[in-house]
This record gives structure tokens, C-alpha cells and sequence, in this order.
């Protein structure tokens, strides 16, 4: 075994959990991406690495500060295309083709285009390793965000009841908004090749520009409020939940596994920091020998494990799907534990697994809401939380990661 010399033992873990939350979020309450907040979280989050023994570095990487003005800047410029099309169907065609073809890139991790245009600021990565004594046969990542989400009327319970909790135009917003684009410019270029005109040509025009026309709206009252919220929940939860697998696996890591625990920066700000984890992963980590697991709250709901992909699915890979399912069936205690899919955005996992490594989210969601209570809303304050189901939700990761040693 190669873990540090001394693991300290926390006696009550929803306590010491609770206790961290309250103080990551009393001095550092607005932890918006690339902010002074989300840093000191990191240092905060540092030294309870160190306490572990751990070698944790803080990696800068830049990246944009707000996922809700991204969104309005592509939908906008789709709105706005959409005025012209009439006129100028060339212009437009061209128009809702760049804000198709950007957010499609943009959200799968191809490239970033109209974001790059809109400044990008400084974040980091904080990461701890508990290297292996040489070559490693395993590597397992764990990585929850430290930095806090915006908030804004789609995040209401009301809406979410309304639109987002059941099959409907909403529940798959970006793949219909997305969608939209390109069927905008498909008819911009019929109109302008004179294949279409006329009250009919009109009348699609319109109904194809609304769900951009929704998405901006509603992306623009979250950018006008610029509140952020607390994120006890989502993500600090997380970020504790790791902290306590820390604790728990170090005593007994075998020789030839590494761990790697991540504090995320930018992911409210569409998975910066696990993106720029994943890039630098390319070149440093064997895709065979690296799983990568991310943490992303552990209370205000049930546990399950993410499928993802808001434009284009995501796919789990098989060998890991098989792991998840051979821990649930291994005891009684995790078998509600099943599969969810996440209707709009995603978990740190997504940047990893479109670069070919095993990565699955894991986190908590309420059955009936189909979202986390209090998700991306000023409520999610420690008092609004269990911290008493952390511990149990680190136990199903943890059989996870020991599953995981033994068989790989």
C-alpha cells in the first residue's frame, strides 16, 4: 500500500460534510466561474487535501464566466437571422448556420467559436494525487465542481413542473433549439434558390424561429438577474463527497492504483474545467487503465447514475454500464440506484467520455421533479439540504471504486 502515513478518521461524516459546506459558502459566496470566490474555494479546498497528505497543484486553464449569456449570444443571433430571412435570405442563412454549427461544436467539446468572442477569464482546476508506486494499473478520477450556478425563472418549480419534469417541447430544449437552426438555414437557402415564397414560406419561418426565440428569452432574464445562487447542494455535496472517498481509500490503496481527485472550476459555465482536465488527459493518462467519475450532489433527491447528451448522445461505455449494474445488484442498500437521463446540460463526466475515457456522472435527483430540489435556485442553502444522505451516497461510490480495483 502507498497511501499517506496517517489517514484521519472522521467520526460523524453528514456533520463534518454539513460543517464544510456552511464554511465554503460563508467566505466564498458568490463562487461565480473565473471568480475570486471560485479560487478561494480551491485554496479552501487545498488545504483539506493537504491535511490528507496530498500533492494538490491548482492548474489555470481560461475559460468563459457565463453559460446563459453564451446561450442568448447563439439563440439571439438565430432570433435575429430570422428577422431578415425574408429580405435577405442569404444573410440569414448564413447567420442561423454559424449559430447552429458553434452551439453544436461548443457542446460537443469539438470547438468553441461565438463563445471565444465573448471574452474568456481565468479559472483552475484543483487536483490532488495519490500516485501509485509505478506504472499504474488503475486510475480512478473523482471530480465535483466548487464553483455556484446562476439562476433565473427556468429554474422556478413551477416551470420545471410545467415543462421540464415530464416528455414534452421542453424537455429536450437544446437538441429542439439546436435543430431549429439548421432548419432555419436549410429554408433561408430554399428561399433563396426561389424554391419557396409566399404566406407559407412565412408561416414555417416563424414557427421554426420560436424555440430560438424561447431559449434567448430565457437565457437573457438569467443573464439580467446575475444572481448566483449558493450551491450547497449542487455542487459542494459533491465536492465534500470526494473529500470523504479521500478519507475513506487512502488507508488501504493498493500499490498499483492512482487516484486523482479534481475541484472543477468553470463547470456552471458549460464544463470548463473538466474540459481542460480531459484535454491535458489526452496526452498524460492510458484511456484502458483511467475511469473517471463525476460527483455532482448528493442530497435533494435519489441516487442514479447520468446518461447525457442535450444535443447529441453521449453514450455510457458498455464495460462501466456493467460495473454500475454489478455494484447495484451487489447490495441491497443500492438497489433504487439506476440509470437517468439528464434532459439539458450535463456533469463533468461528458468532456472525458467524448474523448474516448470511461466517465460516468453520479449524483442525486428527486424522482417526481425530475430535477435535484432546489436546483439552480437561491434555496439551495445548507438548510435546504440533508447532509445526512451524503455518507450513504459516498457508500455507493465507493463500492463503486472497490469494484472497480478488484476486477479491473
Amino acid at each position: 500500500m502507498n497511501a499517506p502515513a496517517a489517514v484521519p478518521a472522521i467520526a460523524d461524516e453528514a456533520a463534518w460534510a454539513e460543517a464544510f459546506i456552511r464554511r465554503v459558502i460563508e467566505e466564498c459566496p458568490r463562487r461565480q466561474p473565473t471568480s475570486h470566490d471560485e479560487r478561494r474555494a480551491h485554496e479552501i479546498i487545498r488545504a483539506e487535501f493537504d491535511r490528507l497528505g496530498l500533492d494538490a497543484e491548482l492548474q489555470p486553464f481560461r475559460f468563459g464566466d457565463n453559460l446563459y449569456r453564451n446561450l442568448a449570444v447563439h439563440f439571439g443571433l438565430g432570433v435575429l437571422a430570422s428577422t431578415v430571412a425574408k429580405r435577405h435570405p442569404w444573410v440569414a442563412a448564413a447567420l442561423h448556420g454559424l449559430a447552429g454549427v458553434s452551439y453544436l461544436a461548443d457542446s460537443t467539446r469539438k470547438g468553441f467559436i461565438l463563445r471565444r468572442l465573448q471574452g474568456w477569464g481565468a479559472s483552475q482546476n484543483m487536483v490532488a494525487v495519490s500516485p501509485a508506486s509505478g506504472e499504474p494499473r488503475l486510475r480512478v478520477v473523482f471530480v465535483a465542481h466548487a464553483d455556484a450556478a446562476f439562476t433565473g425563472m427556468l429554474f422556478e418549480e413551477w416551470f420545471v413542473r410545467r415543462f421540464g419534469s415530464k416528455p414534452g417541447p421542453l424537455y429536450r430544449p437544446m437538441k429542439l433549439a439546436t435543430g431549429s437552426l439548421f432548419a432555419s438555414a436549410a429554408l433561408d437557402a430554399a428561399r433563396g434558390l426561389g424554391l419557396v415564397r409566399g404566406r407559407a414560406a412565412d408561416v414555417a419561418q416563424t414557427a421554426l424561429a420560436l424555440p430560438a426565440l424561447l431559449t434567448f428569452l430565457l437565457n437573457a432574464d438569467i443573464v439580467a438577474r446575475d444572481t448566483i445562487v449558493p450551491g450547497a447542494n449542487d455542487n459542494l455535496s459533491g465536492v465534500a463527497g470526494i473529500l470523504l472517498l479521500a478519507h475513506r481509500l487512502l488507508g488501504d490503496q493498493p500499490d498499483d492504483v492512482e487516484y486523482v481527485f479534481v475541484a472543477s472550476g468553470c463547470e456552471e459555465a458549460s464544463l470548463g474545467g473538466a474540459d481542460a482536465l480531459a484535454h491535458r488527459a489526452e496526452r498524460a493518462w492510458d484511456r484502458e487503465r483511467t475511469v473517471v467519475l463525476a460527483i455532482d450532489g448528493l442530497s435533494n433527491g435519489d441516487l442514479f447514475w447520468f446518461t447525457e447528451g442535450e444535443v447529441r448522445p453521449v453514450p455510457l461505455a458498455p464495460r462501466l454500464e456493467r460495473d454500475l449494474r454489478a455494484v447495484v445488484a451487489s447490495d441491497e442498500a443500492f438497489a433504487d440506484v439506476e440509470p437517468f437521463a439528464i434532459p439539458v446540460g450535463g456533469t463533468d463526466a461528458v468532456p472525458f467520455a467524448l474523448r474516448g475515457f470511461e466517465a460516468v456522472g453520479i449524483g442525486c435527483v428527486d424522482r417526481d421533479l425530475k430535477a435535484p430540489r432546489n436546483y439552480h435556485l437561491p434555496s439551495d442553502t445548507v438548510d435546504n439540504m440533508d447532509p445526512t444522505l451524503i455518507p450513504p451516497c459516498v457508500d455507493f461510490v465507493e463500492a463503486l471504486v472497490r469494484h472497480l480495483v478488484a476486477t479491473r
